[in-house]
């Protein structure tokens, strides 16, 4: 159980992006501090979303990340 629990009715605008869907848990719980929220869904749209490298193989290189640091993704 979390310490912090996640909001549960609360819409997250990043939901078709790839990898959104396990993140939602991380972002319905910022939404305790909507600013923090909106924020952190900015950045990760940056990243994931622009810039020359295929979304497809930051989501592989983001997985990859997870596997060696021993965290669920």
């Amino acid at each position: 159980m979390p310490r912090i629990p996640p909001i549960a009715n609360i819409p997250i605008p990043l939901e078709d992006m790839p990898g959104a869907a396990t993140m939602s848990a991380l972002f319905r719980t910022m939404a305790h501090r909507p600013e923090l929220m909106r924020h952190s869904m900015q950045l990760l749209e940056a990243a994931m979303r622009s810039g020359t490298v295929e979304p497809q193989l930051k989501e592989l290189l983001a997985i990859r990340v997870s596997q060696v640091n021993h965290c669920f993704y």
